[in-house]
Formats: C-alpha cells, structure tokens, sequence
C-alpha cells in the first residue's frame, strides 16, 4: 500500500530525483510571492493602533549594527574577517543588548529581511500573546523551496508544520494535535523507548570496556543520534530501524540516514548564514543539500511505504497504532509529511538535548547523585517495569531536563511575523515585521535566574521556596518549546523519550568528565561543539 495524494503515489522508490531538476533560478519569485503571503495573513486582526504607539519611537530609529556601504552587515559575518564570526551565538546576542539595549535591528544582509530581536520579558509576552489565532513564523526559504517547487510532485500541496503558514497550518495541527500533543498517546510508547534506551546502554556499556579510562569515543554523539531515530521511528511507523546495533554494516540505509541528515543541517545553517545565491544560480552548497535530502526523502518514503504494506491487526486499539497509521486514517497527506518532519527534525534536536543533560550531569556528580537516587526509589530492582504512575513521581528527572534546556536550548530563540502593529520597548513595530525572541538570553540572565551559570535542577521543583526557585521568574523567561498554537509538536515525544533514555543511563553508569569545560555553539541548532569523552563506570546493583 502506498500513501496517495490526490490520485497519485507517492513513492520515491520507483523513481529517481536528481539535482539538476530543481531550478533554482524559480528561487527569487516563489521567495517573493510568499513575502506577499506573509504580509496578509493578519488582515483579520484588529487594525486599531495599540496602547502608546504615538508617543512611542518610530521604527526607523531601533538602533543595531550600522551597515556597511554596498556589503551592509554581511561583512561582519564573514570568515576571517567579521568582528561577528567567531563569538558563539549566546556571546553576539548578549553582545548586542549591551551595545543596543532591549530592542535591536539586524538589516542590511543583501538577499535577506530585517530581523527586529528583543530580549525583555514584558516585550516577549506581549509579542506572543498578539500572534493571532495563525501565528506566523518564519521558515528556511530554502527548505520550504524543496518541498513546495523543487519536489512539488513528491510533497503535492502539503509541506508539512514546518513550511505552511495561516490556515493551511491551523489545518494541520488541528489533525495532528490530538494524536501527538496527548500524554496517553505518547505513553503507549513506553515499553519500547525503553527497548531503545536499553541498546544505547549496552553500546556505552560495551566502548566504557575498550579502554582503561572507560570513556566514550570521539564520535559517541553519533550514538545519541541513532537512538533518537530509532526512538521516532518506533512512534512513528513502529519501526526498529537496527543502527544502535554495532554489527550493522556503516553503509546500511538506517545509519547513512543519520549522517544525511545531519550534513543537511549543517548545509541549512551555510545557506542560511550565506547570501542566497542559490535563488538565482545552482551553487555547488545548493546541490549538496538537494541530494542529501533527495536521500533523505527516499529513504523515508521507502519506509512509509514498507510500514504501510503490512496488514493491520483490527483488533489492536486505535490508540495503539504508530502515527503514520492513525494519522493515515485522517489524512493520508498529512500523515506523509508528518512522519518526515519527525524523522529528520526530532534526530538532531533530541540527541543534541541527550547530550548536553548528559555532559551537565557528568560535570555535577551531586546533581547526578540526587537524580539516581530518585530514580532507584522508584525502579528498585534490575527488572523493575516503568510505568506512567512511575513518571509521575520523579519530578527531579523532569526537573534535571527543563534546566539543561534553560541553560543550552536547541533553538536560540522564537521567532514570529507580527501579525498587527505593536510597541516593543517603547518602538512602533509595524505589522508583518520578524521579530525573533532571543530567548536563549533571558535563560541566562542574573536578571531572571540566580546564579544562571550554576546547574541546578533544584529551580523547577514545587517544593523549592529560596531564592532559586523558579517560581520567583516570569513565565515567559525559559520557553525551550515555544508558546502558544505553534509551541512544539513534538514536545510530549521527546520529553518521554528522554526521561526514560536518561533513567537507563543513570541507573547503570556513574558519569564524569574530565576535560576542559564543554564549549556550545549554533549551527542552525544550539548545543554541545566538542567530542562527548564521558567516563563511564559501571554500576553493579
């Protein structure tokens, strides 16, 4: 059985998809049309002018980064050359509040749009409370091309959560909101996650006996990465795709996934910190990221198809099918691109995440200490089964989590197209304005977290009443998921899968580290930049 939109298969197995028939030269009007798009997907917001607009500054006067004659601001991006290119993300943008104050104006980068950023809380709350029923946020424009242009007979209308915008993506999230945004859903799941958990616990087990400091190899990140494709494939299609195991070949289709994807990533952050060239000509970056995500897209198409081919038990529970068939008995479009947009998104932002819980536990042996504790209490004997009621009484493990995503957040910061004119910081902001919220800022700020450098897990508990509890923070301070409609889909997902990967780590292995501290860095997503050399010491209980 294949997934058909309207009358057609889609299937890339029978047929190949080459670079050449992408034309990207098409690029620059498909971008145009949609900044008009852009501009009138809040026309059925309120117009009237808000709460102190004429006595507020107008745009033009937002200070930032002056631009340069002919280059603009693309100079100080540079290699080599630009001030900008060598500060980590946190340091530029922290860089640029002290410079410019609470508001700042990046323009003048040939080929892209102004990017208005804020960084005060009030301003941040204010700005999502008014993204309208269809917030709007900006998308890669190369990675929207893809679907929408260049492989528009394979994704037929149908881009994803990722690509649409307005009422096409309302539409989406009211089919699958109920299917991925629901704790039963996502619980079903648990005795498997917990099947994949426990092959990455057995490779660590197996590299901590290869050598006598019992580390973990330069390329051990590599293993987070597989088990969180494994992990999504089996909520996705119910698949056990075999890259954890150490015996399958490097070639096989599963593992050549895992390093295509992430070279797509880190072809999406050269296009989108480069000038878009690829909208006119064929750059040789532009063809790299075609036939990595040809790859990808056939790959996965394969798989949907495979999935789709066995026959269904009737007697199982709706409930308990994997996404792609109970998305599948709604709309068989939207189940395609959404088992896609899991399969590439939810590997490289979970395995970042893993691995930075894991690193921050390692260098706070207290901390760590605490969490197995916790989880002992709860999982007393080897065997012991999790379960949901199990969950619930480890606040700590949720606790360890949410700080490891305050300090190191995969996505840097939110962003939203005003969909109506506001004031931000005493600034007209006019409608259909990007505004990105620079949240990775606020969640390392003395002015809202004490002692924002420290670990401390201790914040997020109820229980917690001094001064670093973060009851004494404004909500809109940490937001690793977003807020509103377009807070993350598959946020329920990636939470259990790593509650239960971190319970098996922690319960078998004493983690430490012994390196310098680890440096973080944005390539398109935040998160640890050196080899992941954890020791590993064996538990025997």
């Amino acid at each position: 059985m294949l997934i058909r939109c309207a009358s057609r298969p889609l299937a890339l197995g029978a047929r190949a998809v080459s670079a050449s028939s992408s034309k990207p030269c098409a690029g620059a009007a498909a971008v145009s049309k949609r900044e008009d798009y852009y501009k009138t997907l809040g026309e059925h917001v309120d117009e009237s002018k808000p709460p102190g607009w004429d006595s507020a500054r107008p745009f033009e006067e937002i200070p930032g980064p002056k631009p340069l004659p002919i280059v603009g601001n693309l100079l100080r991006f540079m290699p080599f050359v630009g001030e900008l290119y060598k500060i980590p993300i946190l340091g530029m943008f922290q860089k640029f509040r002290e410079q410019y104050g609470d508001v700042v104006i990046l323009k003048g980068i040939p080929g892209r749009s102004d990017y208005v950023y804020i960084y005060d809380t009030k301003d941040i709350e204010n700005l999502l409370r008014n993204s309208g029923t269809f917030p709007v946020r900006r998308v890669l424009d190369v990675f929207v091309y893809y679907r929408t242009v260049a492989r528009k007979d394979i994704f037929q209308g149908i881009g994803g959560v990722l690509t649409v915008q307005g009422e096409d993506w309302f539409k989406i999230r009211t089919v699958v909101n109920p299917i991925l945004m629901q704790p039963k859903t996502v619980q079903q799941y648990m005795s498997k996650l917990d099947g994949v958990a426990g092959e990455l616990a057995e490779n660590m087990r197996h590299f901590s006996r290869l050598n006598e400091t019992h580390q973990m190899p330069d390329d051990f990140v590599n293993e987070l990465y597989k088990w969180a494709l494994e992990s999504v494939g089996i909520m996705a299609l119910n698949k056990h795709f075999g890259c954890l195991d150490l015996t399958t070949p490097q070639d096989s289709d599963p593992k050549k996934l895992v390093t295509a994807v992430l070279n797509m990533f880190k072809h999406l952050y050269l296009i989108e910190t480069s000038p878009p060239l690829w909208k006119f000509i064929s750059t040789p970056l532009y063809k790299k990221f075609v036939k990595n995500l040809d790859f990808i897209t056939s790959i996965i198409v394969k798989t949907i198809d495979e999935a789709l081919a066995e026959p269904i038990d009737e007697s199982v529970p709706e409930h308990q099918l994997s996404v792609l068939h109970r998305l599948g008995r709604k709309d068989k479009r939207i189940a395609f691109t959404m088992v896609m947009d899991m399969l590439i998104a939810g590997l490289d932002t979970t395995g970042k995440t893993l691995g930075a819980i894991l690193y921050f536990l390692a260098k706070n042996p207290d901390k760590q200490a605490k969490l197995r504790e916790e989880i002992i209490e709860v999982l007393p004997e080897k065997d012991s089964v999790i379960t949901a009621e199990g969950l619930g009484k480890m606040p700590y493990l949720k606790a360890v989590i949410r700080e490891s995503n305050r300090i190191a957040p995969v996505a840097v910061g939110t962003v939203r197209t005003t969909v109506k004119e506001l004031v931000l910081g005493g600034y007209q902001i006019p409608k259909g304005t990007n505004v990105t919220v620079v949240s990775i800022c606020t969640s390392n700020s003395s002015e809202h977290f004490k002692d924002p450098e420290k670990y401390m897990p201790e914040r997020w508990l109820r229980d917690t009443n001094d001064e670093y509890s973060s009851k004494n923070v404004h909500s809109f301070a940490s937001l690793p998921f977003g807020f509103g409609p377009r807070m993350c889909v598959g946020m329920r997902f990636a939470s259990l899968e790593l509650e239960l990967v971190l319970m098996k780590i922690i319960k078998n292995f004493e983690l430490s580290w012994e390196h310098p501290d680890m440096e973080f860095a944005s390539h398109l997503l935040y998160g640890i930049n050196n080899p992941l050399k954890l020791t590993v010491k064996e538990l025997t209980r």
